[in-house]
């Protein structure tokens, strides 16, 4: 799932260690998240193939690539996006 929010794409998976919310737009090249492949925690970018760990945002193809991760809390089967930066957009 994904959304627009400010001009801000922001998709949401289900991993193996729960929902998690990134900016929707690998740091390699530009390329949508949400095609991408998911096997357990790890997001696969379908055009290079650069994969990430969702847990941390961190890169397995390059140590300086992060994804940038927002907060969310669960409330009553609802998700929430808790972040000050979407607010100051």
């Amino acid at each position: 799932m994904f959304t627009h929010l400010q001009r801000l794409q922001i998709v949401i998976f289900q991993a193996v260690s729960g929902y998690v919310a990134v900016e929707n737009r690998c740091p390699h090249a530009g390329a949508y998240l949400h095609e991408g492949q998911l096997s357990g925690n790890i997001l696969t970018c379908h055009w290079h193939g650069w994969s990430f760990d969702l847990k941390s945002g961190q890169c397995l193809n390059e140590y300086w690539a992060r994804l940038k991760r927002y907060e969310i809390q669960i409330e009553c089967k609802k998700l929430y996006l808790l972040t000050e930066e979407l607010n100051n957009r």
